[in-house]
């Protein structure tokens, strides 16, 4: 399945990056061509959502209590042309006393835009993120 991992993380993070490589290792270990999209440094102008088969959307919470929805995202879903129908999840990794809410205004948000979204999680650790990896497609 073609799926494509959208990604709000903090690469120089070495905790982040290897969370993001454990859900790309654990995503294609189910047989998924994964794409890893950096929506915070990538151009969104070559993001083409359409042929995507499959959505992942992984983020942190940007602050300890509280949590805003990233403004790529809004972007980037209003560019897109139809997402309409496809299907996708929502996994942010854990800090702070925010990571649920967090889950849960991507999750509103994505589902706005009529994605049918079908596994959301938190991630715990780095060793947490092999198993939710696997989950994803």
């Amino acid at each position: 399945m073609r799926t494509l991992l959208l990604h709000f993380f903090d690469t120089s993070n070495k905790k982040h990056d290897a969370i993001l490589r454990n859900l790309v290792k654990g995503a294609e270990s189910n047989g998924n061509e994964v794409t890893v999209f950096d929506a915070q440094h990538d151009n969104v102008e070559s993001l083409h959502l359409a042929i995507y088969e499959y959505i992942a959307v992984a983020a942190t919470s940007p602050k300890f209590i509280g949590a805003k929805i990233p403004k790529k995202l809004v972007e980037i879903l209003s560019s897109a042309s139809s997402i309409n129908g496809k299907k996708g999840c929502v996994v942010v990794i854990k800090f702070g006393l925010s990571s649920g809410k967090m889950v849960h205004i991507i999750m509103k948000e994505l589902e706005s835009h009529g994605m049918v979204l079908d596994y959301f999680d938190v991630i715990e650790n780095i060793d947490h993120s092999v198993a939710v990896g696997k989950k994803i497609g």
